[in-house]
């Protein structure tokens, strides 16, 4: 193995049909910084049983939470009772996860706290309970309003007048206070429309751009489920883009604006459990996380952190599903993501330089297991860590890997190795 043109070439070999195979991929030698809020950030709900499931809660680390997760926000006020009960379940939780607190927008009864000052009242109530809220997120999914909830007046003008009032309603209670939205319900089609649109108006007051990302409805082959996995930087990109174009952002182009993926799953129906509590399901969220951490999006939030239907890292009785073991691989990836690139299309590779640790996560994405060389020039190996969905399901602690060259990948595993310089 050599260096190239400041890259680390390792060689590959996999097993395919019986017949070995050679692959290689290559790690450059510098990336781009792993934003803090980029990896761990879920979305979370007051249904959730967490004094029940402590434990296993707790084991996951929450960097960011967003609240309340889903639809649950536009069906129901944001009052003090429910601020109230999120702190309490903060407190069981543990750690410090930033929080984005999604106010009403959507009202299907007149009586529905969904005014401006309703949005400076819970700002008011926050703020006296001492949450510290990162970002108001202002709705949910509000290009579906028109198609889900038989109201069409629900343009990304209304929108975009709304999220104004919301916004200098909270500003008066919090002048720091920091803005998400549209939160469209997908990076394509009819809700991209809606965020672009949404950005040409609003550009000049958003601070974090967001959107949801659900490509199936847990009904594709396997393998075409994964792929979907490849349109995920591809909107970040696009996105960033639209935010730097005068012409699409004429408010705002000169502005600093993050972006934010506040739900986000292989499928969007939490009845079915095909890939959303599977291995397949469990490989696409970890690969999602990882790219768009690398694509330089600051937030990110799976749906969600727990029983939420067939959605969550543990289900209602607190198992574990394979999400829980992908999620608690990923959380090292942390300090600079060196870009990584494989010929083997099979097996997705990234990676993170953490100080003097460097950290290679290989995802076996083929059906046979695979063998790879695992040594890396000037680095020595000191762990390896695999799942698999047999692990998963068996409740199994993560399978050891031995500290020697050559590897072996089960199929359709998600692997962790650690390397320190030498």
């Amino acid at each position: 193995m050599n260096v190239r043109a400041g890259a680390l070439w390792l060689l590959l070999s996999g097993m395919a049909s019986g017949a070995a195979a050679t692959a290689t991929f290559t790690l450059a030698t510098s990336g781009v910084q792993i934003a803090p809020l980029a990896i761990g950030g879920y979305d979370f709900g007051n249904w959730m049983p967490v004094a029940d499931m402590q434990q296993g809660v707790q084991a996951t680390l929450p960097t960011s939470l967003r609240f309340p997760g889903g639809n649950v926000g536009d069906e129901n006020d944001l009052t003090e009772a429910a601020l109230r009960a999120f702190k309490s379940n903060l407190s069981l939780i543990g750690g410090h996860p930033a929080l984005i607190v999604q106010t009403r927008v959507f009202a299907s009864k007149p009586e529905a706290h969904n005014r401006p000052q309703d949005a400076a009242q819970a700002a008011r109530d926050a703020r006296a309970l001492g949450l510290n809220v990162a970002y108001w997120e202002v709705g949910n999914e509000p290009d579906l309003y028109a198609t889900h909830r038989n109201a069409p007046q629900w343009t990304p003008e209304q929108y975009c007048t709304t999220f104004r009032a919301q916004r200098a309603a909270i500003l008066s209670v919090d002048p720091q206070a920091k803005f998400a939205g549209p939160a469209v319900s997908n990076g394509a089609g009819s809700a991209a429309d809606f965020l672009t649109r949404f950005v040409q108006v609003c550009g000049d007051v958003v601070d974090l751009l967001t959107w949801h990302e659900y490509p199936t409805d847990g009904t594709q082959p396997d393998d075409a489920a994964l792929a979907s996995v490849a349109r995920m930087s591809d909107d970040a990109q696009r996105f960033r883009t639209l935010l730097k174009d005068p012409a699409g952002n004429p408010l705002g182009y000169t502005r600093d604006v993050l972006l934010g993926v506040t739900e986000y799953s292989l499928s969007y129906r939490s009845d079915r459990p095909r890939h959303l509590a599977d291995q397949v399901g469990a490989l696409w969220a970890a690969e999602t996380t990882l790219r768009l951490a690398e694509a330089g999006v600051s937030v990110s939030n799976y749906f969600a952190l727990l029983a939420t239907g067939s959605h969550g890292l543990l289900d209602l009785a607190g198992v574990p599903r394979p999400s829980f073991y992908a999620f608690q691989q990923i959380r090292s990836f942390q300090g600079t993501a060196l870009p990584a690139t494989s010929s083997d299309p099979a097996l997705w590779i990234h990676a993170a330089q953490n100080g003097a640790a460097l950290s290679v996560f290989v995802t076996n994405t083929a059906t046979d297991s695979r063998q790879f060389v695992s040594s890396v020039p000037g680095y020595t190996l000191i762990g390896g860590k695999t799942f698999t969905e047999q692990s998963a399901d068996a409740g199994a602690d993560f399978l050891r890997l031995p500290l020697k060259d050559m590897q072996d990948l089960p199929a359709r595993s998600l692997t962790r190795l650690v390397y320190k310089k030498q």
